[in-house]
């Protein structure tokens, strides 16, 4: 028997709330499968549980999405100093950095940011740049990780060394960009020039030294890059008009020296409990919600490019309506979750009248990110936004434990698990009943002018961009 909006939420939400279903899928995930790197065995393993449990949890047109991806494997690292002092330091490479001896002198630059580098001018060729990886607390906008390298690479940099900001003795990483993306060979898609991670103390290490006098660095690599697969995965809640989707989802991929729990086991795992709730109510919404677990985010977002084909395809007969990314989602105790709407006044709108309406307070922000599984769906004119979570990184800078050996199941908690999945149900039933949301999909030009206005038009040829696909 078909039931009301809020029939159904009140089921779903006793079903969220009573079930430690979604904790012990983030302890298989974390502790059993490990980082589940792009491209890697752990990765695929990860994909084959998740598509076991769609069909345990009754989700229909379960299935894999493969595509292929590039996949990197991490050697030795050494990085030393041969002046003012000599001595050797704990680093790790960035992710696609390629193998050789690379030596020179460091420049610091600081945070990294677009000032700085327009400060330190053409000092910047044939030097070693160091910079902080990310800058930013909870709200604030600065650059990314990859848009300082970006800088570097542009400057004539023939390295780049990145300090996490976060105290802790905890190595960054994060992934670097190929320097001939459409290339055939491994080597195409290996980074311009090698970029490491070290911690915020030898950062700091590096700094005091410098004021003795100039630093000259060695840094040795052996890496390796090699052709492999990805998958989504994706199961459906048909809706009554079918072919009218609301797409929820996180990426499951982390990175290799960690478990990636919160960033984004986390946020996968609460789409999938939304996948779980929302299942028994199939036929019951006016539209189909589909979950979907990306694969590949981390090192380019490879699935959410890969899915984003299945609704720009001119054959397709499905009409994607809203996508919702939950990278983010569900990490730390609860109670911090906001959602980020990209670039779409209305759409920001709309949450802060169902948060209104329903007396739950969501912190809301209107902005365009690039990072995250969101963007290909936006360069396609599809409204989106994130739901997250700021609480696990309060005080903390950057993605605080994220991209680090910290990044652990300890983080994570069932209550915040909880918390973002019964709000996630809840905002997906929303979506999926509403008669027309207050938005509709842009075309080329409409996108290309949101990119201008917000200073980023160059992220069109990007690495996270249209030009730089994986394959």
């Amino acid at each position: 028997m078909a039931e009301s909006a809020r029939d159904i939420e009140r089921q779903i939400l006793g079903e969220v709330w009573t079930s430690g279903e979604i904790y012990n899928s983030l302890l298989y995930l974390c502790d059993d499968l490990g980082s589940r790197f792009g491209g890697t065995e752990s990765e695929h393993k990860a994909a084959e549980f998740l598509l076991q449990k769609m069909k345990e949890y009754g989700l229909q047109n379960v299935h894999l999405e493969e595509f292929p991806v590039y996949a990197w494997e991490r050697g030795n690292c050494e990085l030393s100093l041969t002046a003012p002092v000599e001595r050797d330091f704990s680093a790790i490479a960035m992710p696609f950095a390629g193998s050789g001896e690379f030596e020179g002198e460091v420049i610091d630059l600081g945070e990294g940011e677009a000032a700085d580098f327009d400060h330190a001018g053409d000092a910047v060729r044939g030097k070693i740049v160091l910079s902080a990886a990310e800058t930013n607390r909870p709200g604030e906008v600065t650059l990314h990780r990859t848009d300082k390298y970006r800088l570097a690479v542009d400057a004539g940099a023939v390295g780049h060394i990145f300090v996490n900001k976060n105290p802790g003795l905890l190595h960054i990483t994060g992934a670097l960009y190929a320097k001939n993306p459409g290339g055939k060979k491994d080597a195409d898609h290996e980074a311009p020039i090698p970029g490491i991670g070290v911690t915020h103390e030898t950062g700091s290490m590096l700094r005091r030294l410098a004021e003795r006098g100039t630093l000259q660095a060695k840094i040795k690599l052996q890496n390796r890059t090699y052709l492999s697969h990805s998958s989504n995965v994706v199961g459906d809640i048909p809706g009554q008009n079918a072919d009218e989707i609301i797409l929820f989802g996180g990426h499951y991929d982390g990175h290799d020296i960690a478990y990636g729990a919160g960033d984004d086991a986390a946020g996968t795992l609460v789409g999938l409990e939304v996948g779980r709730v929302l299942a028994p109510f199939a036929g019951q919404l006016k539209r189909t919600v589909r979950i979907i677990c990306f694969g590949y985010e981390e090192l380019g977002l490879g699935g959410s490019w890969k899915h984003a084909e299945r609704y720009t395809d001119p054959s397709s007969t499905e009409k994607l309506v809203f996508v919702m990314n939950l990278d983010g989602a569900g990490r730390g105790q609860g109670g911090q979750e906001r959602i980020n709407t990209t670039s779409d006044q209305a759409m920001q709108e709309y949450f802060e009248r169902w948060a209104g309406q329903n007396h739950y307070r969501i912190d809301t922000n209107n902005r365009i990110s690039a990072h995250s599984d969101h963007f290909p769906f936006f360069l396609a004119g599809f409204p989106s936004g994130t739901l997250n979570s700021s609480d696990s990184t309060a005080g903390m800078i950057g993605r605080g434990y994220g991209h680090t050996e910290g990044d652990t199941v300890d983080k994570v908690h069932l209550r915040g698990l909880q918390m973002g999945s019964a709000l996630a149900a809840r905002i997906a039933i929303a979506l999926a009943n509403e008669e027309s949301l207050p938005t509709k999909r842009r075309n080329e030009s409409q996108v290309e002018a949101e990119l201008e206005a917000a200073g980023m038009s160059n992220f069109l040829t990007h690495h996270w961009g249209r030009d730089n696909r994986v394959m």
